[in-house]
């Protein structure tokens, strides 16, 4: 970047200010396309004289990543407003990651098929506080730096965790297929998409903490009658029993990467007991459910498909009643 005359304010392994991040991230991506081997290969004949000698039987270095950190920062634009957000951000972390969140954060499965550890640690470091999610040998840990930066880090010590699209031999045949992750630098490229996108998942998932608000702010306006399109909707019941089932639901971690279809909901929702319904009857119904969330702001559908995305608005709404709904009754007393 000082060759290119890009500003940058460095402090240890972060930049708490960059005068144009775009230019600054096309210059680390850049990196993924460098030609590692034979790169790698000029500093081993630096080293080892074997690596020149021109005889058959030495092999070139098989290169591997025997751990991968990739971090996502997010720059403040002073130390006030990171120490007034972060208390908040980690409570946040600590109340709500459940296990199912860590492995849809990590694109792992979620518990029905998964069989390994999974671990939060909240710590204490001279530097401030930071936790740390663990599923078996990988881990995804937020922390502060340096008073101005919000770091989310991905760390990746067991690759055959996760899965690369890449060529394999069967019999005589090569077939292109989902394989475990390799410790090559050949699929260096596959762990950045990897961690990249759990960094994402675990910001989206963070953008539901905001200031500090009265709820009735929230569920107030959705306890009220609204018009879309010229067609008027019922208000939500947002502490009712039968809406803190469809919210809790909607909030489960295994909807949060593809989002929710009506056959999602219709199974769940629509009780055993209800033996004279028809599945076109129950879908007709959970039809109307989704529109009437989608008319309050609570859900979004993607465009071209059948799925539904929570939004930003929806996470808020959700998450409060659900919190007030279970909230001690001292406590709110107190």
């Amino acid at each position: 970047m000082t060759r290119r005359g890009l500003g940058y304010e460095q402090a240890d392994n972060a930049f708490v200010h960059l005068a144009d991040p775009e230019r600054a991230q096309a210059i680390a991506d850049r990196l993924l396309d460098w030609p590692w081997p034979s790169f790698l290969q000029r500093l081993a004949r630096q080293v080892n004289p074997w690596a020149t000698a021109k005889r058959t039987a030495v092999k070139p270095y098989y290169w591997s990543v025997r751990q991968s950190e990739y971090a996502t920062d997010v720059v403040f634009c002073d130390d006030t407003t990171l120490a007034r957000w972060y208390p908040r951000l980690l409570h946040h972390a600590v109340e709500h990651f459940g296990a199912e969140d860590v492995l849809r954060f990590l694109g792992r499965p979620l518990p029905g098929r998964f069989r390994g550890e999974a671990r939060t640690e909240l710590r204490q470091r001279s530097e401030g506080r930071r936790i740390k999610h663990c599923i078996d040998e990988n881990w995804i840990k937020m922390y502060d730096k340096a008073g101005r930066l919000l770091r989310i880090e991905t760390t990746i010590n067991n690759p055959r965790r996760f899965k690369v699209r890449r060529i394999r031999r069967c019999g005589h045949q090569r077939v292109l297929g989902w394989l475990p992750l390799r410790k090559s630098i050949a699929d260096l490229r596959r762990r950045v998409e990897i961690a990249r996108a759990a960094n994402a998942r675990y910001l989206e998932a963070l953008s539901v903490v905001g200031e500090i608000t009265p709820s009735h702010h929230l569920l107030d306006p959705v306890s009220q009658r609204v018009t879309r399109n010229g067609r008027a909707y019922r208000p939500l019941r947002p502490i009712s029993p039968e809406d803190a089932a469809v919210f809790q639901l909607l909030l489960h971690g295994q909807f949060s990467i593809q989002g929710i279809r009506n056959a999602d909901l219709r199974r769940p929702l629509i009780s055993q007991a209800d033996a004279t319904t028809t599945r076109r009857q129950a879908s007709a119904r959970i039809s109307r459910l989704l529109r009437l969330l989608r008319a309050h702001g609570l859900l979004r559908k993607v465009s071209g498909t059948r799925y539904y995305r929570v939004t930003i608005k929806g996470h808020q709404v959700m998450t409060t009643a659900l919190k007030f709904r279970n909230t001690d009754i001292a406590l709110l007393a107190a």
